[in-house]
């Protein structure tokens, strides 16, 4: 790992110097553009405006995000085929992204889905901004990315777009209110403040009150409130360079997560003694300069990045005794730095992109837990055990990325890639065991471990225009998730896992006729994975760690078309199906649970909308969102699994001038779900209920 230390000033020192030869270099300006795979465009103000269908990728417009109440990244379940996010609603802290079956763990693997805001990656699930703040566009990528991205990402990629200033003056301020005294206001602008010298600025406060009711203390448990930000510099010293200078930050404020007992007869309802809370605190910087050569650009991007969780509190046992709670301090610090080259972009050429990147992303947790022993012919009455766990781990990451379009006759085109990527991590860790007797009680030593590896990522696909209707594609990949090392035991054979490494492959077909009102996709996929991460208790113990099954596959299918069948009416419809199993793999008890369902991926996601402009202002929309049967332990118990459920929404808009005001619900039929399940406390995340609200616009 020492190297790995040595190494960041020098990664840094290295995007430096690309910067400043970006700005001293000339060339001519080139802009990047999406390879469309099919010509199908609708154009209406109410529809899907510009988004072309693409197999292996979903694209989301602020109509989109709108129709579908997406207004935080963890609603994005479904905004894809097989995108789910599983979360206590807690600003992001402990989500776990599933795309196809590829997962994160709840705290210390790395991402399976990298999350991209403007060339900026995320470092963590949890760090994830959790806030969807003046957003042009949320893509996501299915299937492994590494060869295309900075950052690794063997599962797919978020990738989010903001606006960038034009040559006037825009604005929007939005004003929300609904249900549980729901409010929301945001407001956003761009333009320029001189000839060379543009900027972006935004700003969003929300809060309501809580969908959950704690009996015991007569109030709401789970409270919500939040505040992001983000701006943006950007400056042209000729017209050949661009310097974007950046800063996001957001302050989540929550009461107690949103998590009650599956053994509740009121799920919306919870008797604890202790309320709970998480407060959190992101905030990030970045910088990137851009050069326009004859040949392509160059583009460098710095990022330092701050989370922090100060602190997570959470009544254990979820009833009004006090005998089970966990505090969590975590704080997370993330450097990442890039530099890529690509070249101009543009039809039957060889197009190419390469690039290096370098993170350092470091995580300090203090972790207690406190919970009293039931009294045997061994422990006393009243016996209350403390535990302490103090750690740092610290991974890293040097990568280097190429791949290369090439154009084999003009109706086919071959893509490869290739990424080579040296990791590390490291792990310094004690604990310590109290009781309220103060008996002797056995200490972990101090464990101090460190690891590296070299992975190696591929790709290798092809395209083919069968006619200017109808496209194929089929493709296949090698991709790795680095290993790491579990903080919550002392045990070294157990704190440490190892690389995850996937086999995926992908056929599919897009067909959408020139200037036609059709567009849509089908493709299927495959996917092996050895030494598949996922987290879960020891036995006889309060570890907590994650482990290495010997084989998981994943396969499905994907399917997505929209359609403009008349004047004035749009249509958009995604779904996936995943059946994700262990093929070789043994539960903590030894026994084996090959055919069984992983955690956290659900059987099959679906979303589909209708918008209809009735002309004179007046629009409105429905849309119908449906998650599959999800299991959330090995064993696949029925306890722990959430059923397949449906939720609709609505939205009737009228727009005069600049103004626009709208009236919405989500969850029409207020279904009852769990969007998390916690197996070692028996408690459950419910969705929220039914909600209806008044949306007010304005914009410039």
């Amino acid at each position: 790992m020492s190297c790995f230390r040595k190494t960041r000033p020098l990664a840094f020192l290295a995007v430096f110097a690309g910067a400043c030869a970006v700005v001293a270099s000339s060339g001519d300006a080139a802009e990047t553009k999406m390879t469309v795979m099919s010509p199908f465009k609708v154009e209406a103000e109410f529809g899907v405006d510009g988004l072309r269908i693409q197999n292996s990728q979903a694209v989301l417009n602020t109509h989109l995000l709108a129709q579908h109440g997406f207004n935080q990244l963890q609603d994005l379940t479904g905004a894809a085929p097989n995108l789910a996010i599983s979360s206590t609603d807690s600003g992001g802290f402990g989500d776990v992204v599933s795309l196809r079956g590829i997962t994160n763990s709840i705290f210390f693997t790395a991402p399976a889905v990298a999350f991209v805001v403007d060339d900026v990656p995320g470092g963590s699930v949890s760090s994830y901004s959790s806030t969807l703040l003046a957003v042009d566009s949320v893509t996501v990528k299915a299937g492994p990315q590494g060869t295309d991205y900075g950052r690794n990402a063997p599962g797919g990629v978020i990738e989010i777009r903001t606006p960038t200033p034009g040559t006037q003056h825009r604005g929007k301020l939005l004003a929300d209110v609904g249900s549980f005294s729901a409010r929301s206001v945001q407001a956003a602008f761009d333009g320029p403040l001189g000839e060379r010298v543009g900027y972006s600025a935004s700003i969003g406060v929300s809060d309501r009150e809580g969908y959950i009711t704690n009996t015991a203390q007569k109030r709401s448990a789970d409270d919500r409130s939040s505040v992001a930000g983000r701006g943006v510099l950007y400056f042209r010293p000729d017209e050949k360079t661009q310097l974007r200078f950046g800063v996001v930050v957001e302050r989540v404020e929550d009461d107690a997560n949103r998590l009650t007992s599956l053994f509740s007869p009121d799920r919306f309802a919870v008797s604890s003694d202790l309320n709970g809370g998480t407060s959190i605190d992101r905030l990030q910087f970045s910088f990137q300069a851009r050069r326009s050569f004859d040949w392509g650009r160059l583009i460098a991007t710095t990022s330092k990045q701050t989370f922090d969780v100060d602190p997570s509190t959470t009544d254990l046992d979820l009833t009004a005794l006090p005998l089970a709670f966990s505090r969590v301090i975590h704080n997370e610090d993330t450097w990442t730095q890039e530099i890529r080259l690509e070249s101009t972009p543009g039809a039957h050429r060889t197009t190419w992109r390469a690039g290096l990147f370098y993170i350092d992303n470091t995580i300090d947790g203090n972790a207690l837990r406190q919970f009293i022993v039931p009294p045997n012919a061994f422990v006393p009455p009243n016996f209350v055990q403390t535990e302490r766990t103090v750690s740092t781990i610290e991974q890293t990451g040097l990568a280097a990325y190429a791949n290369v379009d090439q154009p084999l006759r003009e109706q086919t085109t071959l893509k490869v890639g290739l990424r080579v990527e040296r990791t590390g991590s490291e792990i310094d860790r004690t604990k310590v065991a109290t009781n309220s007797y103060g008996f002797p009680s056995p200490q972990d030593a101090r464990m101090a471990r460190s690891q590296d590896s070299t992975n190696l990522s591929v790709s290798a696909g092809l395209t083919h225009a069968v006619s200017d209707s109808l496209s194929l594609l089929a493709r296949s990949s090698i991709a790795q998730k680095p290993e790491g090392y579990s903080a919550f035991t002392g045990n070294p054979a157990l704190a440490r896992f190892e690389d995850e490494r996937q086999w995926a492959n992908e056929i599919g077909l897009t067909y959408g006729p020139p200037k036609s009102r059709f567009g849509g996709s089908l493709l299927a996929f495959w996917s092996k994975i050895d030494g598949y991460q996922f987290e879960r208790t020891v036995p006889n113990s309060t570890d907590f760690v994650v482990v290495n099954a010997n084989e998981v596959s994943s396969r499905g299918v994907e399917a997505k078309f929209m359609w403009h069948p008349v004047e004035r009416v749009w249509w958009d419809f995604q779904a996936g199906y995943t059946r994700t199993t262990f093929e070789d793999h043994r539960d903590a008890s030894g026994t084996r649970v090959d055919g069984k369902s992983v955690p956290y991926v659900p059987r099959f996601t679906a979303r589909t909308g209708v918008t209809i402009d009735f002309g004179g202002g007046f629009s409105g929309n429905v849309s119908y969102a449906a998650v599959g049967r999800t299991v959330y332990d090995e064993r696949n118990t029925a306890l722990f699994a959430q059923k397949s459920y449906g939720i609709a929404a609505a939205q009737l808009r009228y727009r005069f001038e600049n103004w626009a005001v709208a009236i919405y619900g989500q969850n029409l039929f207020d279904k009852a779900y769990d969007q998390f399940i916690n197996p070692e406390i028996f408690a459950g995340a419910p969705g929220a209920p039914r909600r209806v609200g008044v949306q007010l616009t304005f914009d410039f």
